[in-house]
């Protein structure tokens, strides 16, 4: 364990009880003693004293409580002791009590972090003494080294980072449990213990400073109310991927490509061409409707109208740096000179010797009111590209004030990235051609590469609809034209149909819609407004529910019938073990349809759903039909001459499909990945990948060099024999978790779930604007992947990740297997990173807190269920270390291991906090209307929302 890292949170911990111990209002702080002369002590107004931590005798008793946690063993015989303290505490001292414990967490959790960007940084240094755990490369030098190493070529390498295309997909899933208010609070804290790393070149006033700017940090967050009052809408969430673009990604991206620069020129090549693009980023915010009926045509609009107007002022505050930095007079290109020319002669408002002289509608920069030199050509093009940035932000900002698509009729408005990537390009080419390329790899070079990774609207815009809904709308239309119901027809039917409609121009959507009802309306509206928006701003159309060829030529249909002139490219997503186990059928029915293969010149997207397969067959089966499913789906693409281009649509835990990016990227079967990678990056990992520059560049490192490996130097394919035992432990696990999960008598499974686990609570954290089901009515089947992971990750079972593949382990284990099944986890990458994933899972279970939630929570016969499954969570523990080798779950790493341990006595009391808090909350009259009754059902509902926020820090997942 690295010293920094024990010192920190130590620190952190004493800072922190040092800010929020005595509180302002604790008899021991003089506080007449600081007013100004005449300024009498204010009273605190009772009516709006913060139940989360206001008082002194609120916080002595919180206090007081974490003094009794750290004076015991942290062992089982801690919930026993706990149980005591908890049960005879009020509702507000519960509260406390748990929002104090989930600080000193979080406080952990920011010198966790503050550690990893310190031993990458030491990497960086060629400290051979820092290494990351798990075998993550963690340098450019390293991997470039690696691959060398293993026959490639320099100029191989060169090439493919050329080539290489990554897309990160932030996607609006509410699985951030704390506030953004507060998460920024702690990117602050984590960026001023990297200061004090420091401390040899800072003075003691200094040191004291900074500590006291964490401890103010700390204090705000304690005084800050962790509970989201209300769901955010999902233009709000929008704003705040909009946010993480411009605080982390905007610096993070063009020095991103500066390193990769520098560690191609150690090498002996050439740095990452200028018009290449090898980071985009995406996003499903105000896009996916999939469930969700607060994302709407309007707001799909006003989001996209939102990001263009944002991404065109970024952009020309870059511009204005640009005015000052490409002051000189020349020499200039041919090339150059024309296009200056042609702008002074057919735009500029020349007066005398000056261009651009002051207009309204140009937006002059007010160092530049009087015009420009026109001896100064750069200077002259970056004034017309701002006065179109000007425009283009006006035409934005006037369509989002009146709640309607823009007016783009003035041609200046941007409406490509192409557009102004010309004329920048233009200048880059001029510099570099003179000898000038010191000034052409500066801020014009970092602008460029912007432009190509953001866009003309910072993120691309996805669209994702549910496949039943495509096809309430063309029935919609079908019925009302006269042709029959589309909906009742059989699959050839639907396909003939979309086939021979594609083939004709005639138009086939009425231009009112008022004969739709009002769902599919909605649909046909959304259509209608992709009509509107620039093709480059939008990303890919995924139909969620994929399960026929008719479901991808709809929403083809769909595009071209409402006017979309450059249709986006369609995505199916294929979510289920069966969906998997098809989509390869599927899309062979799909590019046998000549009018469609036509439209996709060559190129096509599949979306995989890692969250639903596994919550569908278990992860063991979800992972390999992802495997196999990949490997046909390839092979389906060849045949018909379609280059796939998978997008992975996986979440932050490892039950959806999440865990270290290393061991994710191994259950890609070779040839899948061919050097382009698209992927989700969901709720809380969107903080865990982009908290700050430094976080940023480390993410998009990991990103470029892992699949710069697996493109050159792939993984090797399973043998028939290890085929064969993958396929027996798939059908097995499948099985097993199935009949377990959906076929249990009474739906004994169903009611277990929600009464140990805080299932049905999960929903008063308002995380997202989307319902935690996609229908009203229905069990389990119908509950998002989310809040499933969710729940067992608080009462720490973590059964979703698994069960099944414990039993078919065993299964094995019994027949005389494990000899195989070891010599496969130490010979083939895929069951390695399988095996390794679980494995980290199960060092998080915890048998002994399960049961405490049981006895607190449950009835009857329900206890024994919870009792078949702790042992079934023993027997996996024991088979899955016999498989690996190990003595004990992540026994080769130590660093990841210590720093649980180290949050796991403060986890303690919040599991035992979140049962008193359940069962006092469930038991309470949720009907009552006198004060005193309504105040504790709320100081309860707080208690339970806290110690899921802390809880889920102190697990760094949560669904």
């Amino acid at each position: 364990m690295p010293t920094n890292f024990t010192d920190d949170v130590a620190t952190l911990r004493e800072l922190f009880l040092q800010s929020v111990h005595k509180l302002p209002e604790d008899p021991g702080v003089d506080i007449a003693s600081r007013a100004p002369k005449g300024v009498e002590e204010a009273p605190l107004d009772e009516a709006h004293t913060d139940l989360l931590g206001g008082t002194p005798e609120l916080a002595s008793a919180a206090k007081e409580l974490l003094d009794f946690v750290e004076s015991k063993k942290a062992d089982a015989s801690l919930i026993q002791s706990l149980e005591t303290v908890v049960k005879k505490m009020e509702p507000e001292d519960l509260l406390a009590s748990a929002r104090l414990f989930a600080e000193v967490i979080n406080q952990a959790n920011l010198a966790l972090a503050a550690q990893s960007v310190r031993t990458w940084k030491a990497c960086l240094r060629q400290d051979h003494s820092a290494q990351m755990e798990g075998g993550a490369m963690q340098t450019f030098r390293k991997c470039f080294d690696m691959l060398l190493s293993k026959g490639v070529t320099g100029e191989a390498i060169g090439k493919a980072v050329a080539a290489q295309e990554v897309e990160l997909v932030l996607t609006a899933h509410p699985t951030e449990a704390q506030r953004r208010t507060i998460v920024r609070k702690h990117q602050r804290i984590v960026q001023y213990l990297g200061e004090l790393d420091k401390k040899d070149t800072l003075t003691p006033g200094e040191i004291t400073d900074i500590k006291g700017l964490i401890g103010q940090e700390q204090l705000s967050c304690w005084r800050t109310s962790s509970v989201r009052r209300a769901k955010p809408s999902p233009e709000g969430e929008a704003r705040n991927g909009m946010l993480v673009v411009e605080e982390t990604l905007w610096d993070a991206v063009p020095l991103h490509y500066r390193r990769l620069d520098r560690a191609l020129a150690r090498i002996g090549q050439p740095p990452v061409p200028y018009d290449a693009s090898i980071i985009k980023i995406a996003s499903w915010m105000g896009g996916d409707r999939d469930g969700n009926p607060n994302v709407t045509s309007k707001v799909t609009m006003k989001v996209m109208t939102l990001m263009r107007c944002r991404a065109a002022q970024l952009y020309k505050e870059e511009v204005d740096k640009l005015l000052f930095e490409l002051s000189h007079t020349g020499p200039i290109t041919k090339e150059m000179r024309a296009y200056v020319n042609e702008l002074v002669g057919a735009e500029a408002v020349a007066k005398g010797s000056k261009v651009f002289a002051q207009h309204a509608d140009y937006g002059v920069h007010w160092n530049f009111q009087s015009g420009v030199p026109d001896d100064e050509p750069y200077r002259i093009v970056l004034i017309a590209i701002r006065r179109r940035l000007y425009k283009t932000i006006r035409a934005m900002e006037n369509g989002y004030m009146n709640d309607e698509a823009p007016d783009e009729v003035d041609p200046d408005v941007f409406r490509s990235s192409t557009c102004l990537l010309e004329p920048l390009e233009l200048m880059y080419r001029s510099l570099i051609a003179v000898g000038d390329s010191k000034l052409a790899d500066g801020t014009l070079l970092d602008l460029i590469r912007r432009v190509r990774s953001f866009g003309i609207s910072l993120t691309r815009l996805d669209i994702r609809q549910e496949s039943d809904r495509h096809t309430e709308a063309i029935d919609a239309v079908t019925t009302f034209l006269g042709l029959g119901s589309y909906a009742e027809w059989d699959e050839e039917k639907k396909l003939a149909f979309l086939e021979a409609e594609l083939a004709s121009k005639r138009p086939l959507i009425p231009a009112d819609l008022s004969f739709a009802p009002p769902p599919a309306k909605e649909v046909l509206e959304t259509f209608a407004v992709l009509a509107k928006i620039p093709h480059e701003a939008l990303g890919a159309h995924c139909i969620s529910m994929s399960r026929a060829a008719s479901d991808v030529l709809a929403v083809r249909l769909l595009l071209e019938k409402s006017g979309v002139k450059t249709p986006m490219r369609i995505a199916p997503l294929f979510e289920t073990r069966e969906d998997l186990q098809n989509a390869p059928k599927v899309m062979d029915r799909v590019f046998k349809a000549k009018v469609y293969h036509e439209r996709i010149s060559g190129f096509h997207e599949v979306m995989l759903g890692y969250s639903d397969s596994s919550k569908d067959a278990g992860k063991f089966a979800s992972l390999w039909e992802l495997h196999v499913a990949m490997e046909k789906l390839l092979a389906v693409g060849k045949e018909h001459g379609v280059k796939l281009n998978f997008f992975h649509g996986r979440g932050g835990s490892i039950g959806r499909g999440g865990g270290p990016l290393h061991l994710s990227l191994t259950s890609q079967p070779a040839g899948s990945i061919d050097n382009a990678y698209r992927i989700t990056v969901q709720g809380e990992q969107i903080n865990a990948f982009f908290a700050s520059d430094e976080v940023s560049i480390q993410t998009l490192q990991s990103f470029t060099g892992l699949i710069l490996e697996h493109s050159l130097a792939p993984p090797p394919l399973p043998t028939p024999a290890q085929r064969e035992l993958m396929q027996s432990l798939a059908d097995q696990s499948a099985k097993c978790f199935q009949q377990i999960i959906y076929h249990s008598a009474g739906g004994a499974f169903a009611k277990y779930f929600h009464q140990a686990s805080p299932s049905g609570e999960l929903g008063t954290l308002n995380l997202g604007s989307r319902p935690a089901k996609r229908k009203a009515q229905g069990g389990i089947e119908t509950l998002r992947a989310i809040p499933w992971v969710f729940a067992w990750t608080q009462m720490r079972l973590h059964l979703p990740v698994w069960l099944g593949g414990g039993d078919a382990l065993r299964a094995m284990e019994a027949n005389g297997d494990m000899p195989k099944l070891q010599a496969m986890y130490k010979e083939w990458p895929f069951f390695t990173g399988l095996i390794d994933l679980i494995e980290l899972e199960l060092s998080k279970a915890d048998a002994t807190i399960a049961e405490y939630y049981d006895k607190e929570l449950c009835t009857g016969t329900l206890l024994d269920l919870g009792k078949e499954l702790r042992t079934k969570l023993g027997e996996a523990i024991e088979v899955f270390l016999k498989v690996s080798g190990r003595a004990e779950p992540i026994a080769d790493q130590p660093f990841t291991k210590q720093s649980f341990q180290m949050r796991q006595p403060y986890l303690y009391p919040l599991h035992v906090i979140q049962c008193e808090a359940l069962k006092q909350s469930r038991a309470a009259d949720p009907t009552a209307t006198d004060e005193p009754s309504k105040k504790r059902l709320r100081a309860l509902s707080d208690t339970i929302i806290v110690s899921i926020q802390g809880i889920s820090a102190g697990m760094q997942n949560t669904g």
